[in-house]
């Protein structure tokens, strides 16, 4: 049961952690693997999670052949 619980806490905090990304992923951002970058090298720091969410949360670009 403890390792049950540690490892949906494990993954539950990975996901936070790493929620700037999801998201970049999740909405097909073009920056999306620079965001990965910032997130796992400076998203321990509030500087680094805002560098990494600020692309994430980016509206995208519209092409103009659109």
């Amino acid at each position: 049961m403890d390792a049950a619980l540690t490892a949906v806490v494990a993954v539950i905090g990975a996901a936070f952690y790493l929620l700037p990304s999801l998201i970049a992923f999740n909405r097909s951002s073009g920056d999306r693997w620079l965001v990965l970058v910032v997130n796992v090298v400076f998203g321990a720091t509030l500087v680094g999670r805002v560098l990494a969410l600020c692309p994430a949360l980016r509206k995208p670009r519209v092409s103009a052949a659109a």
